[in-house]
């Protein structure tokens, strides 16, 4: 259960990011790139949701002596 909390916390920041980068690419043409912009905002709310689901797994794991 400790590895899938860390796993979905890694993925979900490396999501997040990702879809800031690409709705910056698509927010910086002239014409803005739609499916960018929408991608980028899809990766970033699912990052930060699976952010949050592993972050609350790994609190509510018992620490290990």
């Amino acid at each position: 259960m400790a590895e899938t909390s860390r796993i979905l916390t890694a993925l979900g920041l490396v999501a997040a990011s990702s879809g800031l980068t690409i709705y910056g690419i698509g927010t910086s043409f002239v014409e803005p790139g739609e499916f960018q912009i929408n991608l980028g905002w899809f990766l970033m709310i699912a990052g930060v949701i699976a952010t949050v689901v592993g972050i609350a797994m790994s609190k509510r794991i018992p620490e290990e002596e």
